[in-house]
């Protein structure tokens, strides 16, 4: 079974948590990606449906408004994130996910507020991802997301590669080049079709492969940095969630497996 390759579970759209571990599993993935939304549950079936699945959680994404002017927000948001974080060292999430903010930040004042974030989560072990986004003001692309890790100089803060924003926002395998690779704490999958940059959203991933990305490109630096992290595939077609789910899963992991990833 591979264990590199992961499933996030937007993949497999508006179902219930026991439907997508059950077609996680049954395609063949050994780790999923969720959002910390996912396990609010007062009574806990998220989780419980999670251990009996046996299924590992390669990454747990939620973390927003970190970066936002109002100290009011930041505070609220790192309640927030503190509950994230705890939940993560309850399942042993391998990597926590903070997305970048859509405004306007200067980058030192980005990197300071990270360093908060990174603090936050070191009592209970877990590392923290920045994660870029093609539509950004601020951090849209891998070298600006490595400029906020880099002067934030915390242990367990690193970069998260999406290559749906990594080609949204006119990242170049050049800006990999001063990311040591043990910085590199997760490499999201997705494929695009030919549109151009300003009119691709979430909706238009593609299985791996399928479109015009130079994956094995992206895929080959992150390699030759010695990344031994999961590749979590991460779709939010709505196309895909009109199908089976079982039948998505095991679609992706092939496609997965057509690159190499396993």
């Amino acid at each position: 079974m591979p264990d590199r390759a992961a499933l996030n579970l937007a993949t497999l759209g508006p179902r219930t948590l026991e439907e997508k571990f059950y077609a996680a599993a049954t395609a063949g993935f050994a780790a999923v990606g969720l959002s910390a939304s996912d396990l609010d549950d007062p009574e806990e079936r998220g989780r419980e449906e999670l251990r009996l699945s046996e299924l590992s959680i390669a990454e747990l994404e939620g973390i927003e408004g970190w970066m936002h002017s109002s100290r009011t927000a930041r505070s609220l948001a790192m309640v927030r994130a503190e509950h994230i974080f705890a939940t993560a060292a309850e399942l042993g999430a391998a990597v926590v996910i903070a997305w970048a903010s859509e405004d306007p930040v200067e980058a030192i004042t980005a990197a300071t507020y990270f360093a908060d974030l990174c603090r936050a989560a070191e009592p209970f072990g877990i590392r923290v991802g920045l994660e870029f986004l093609g539509h950004s003001s601020t951090v849209k692309d891998l070298s600006s997301a490595w400029r906020i890790v880099e002067m934030a100089g915390m242990e367990r803060g690193g970069v998260v590669i999406d290559t749906f924003h990594f080609h949204r926002g006119g990242s170049t395998p050049e800006m990999a080049d001063p990311i040591p690779g043990d910085k590199i704490f997760l490499v999201q999958m997705s494929d695009v079709p030919d549109l151009p940059l300003r009119e691709l959203e979430d909706k238009h991933r593609l299985y791996p492969g399928t479109g015009i990305l130079a994956l094995e490109q992206i895929l080959g630096l992150v390699r030759a940095k010695g990344y031994t992290g999961h590749y979590s595939l991460e779709l939010h077609n709505e196309d895909y969630w009109q199908e089976e789910a079982v039948v998505v899963a095991s679609e992706g992991l092939r496609s997965m497996r057509r690159l190499d990833i396993a």
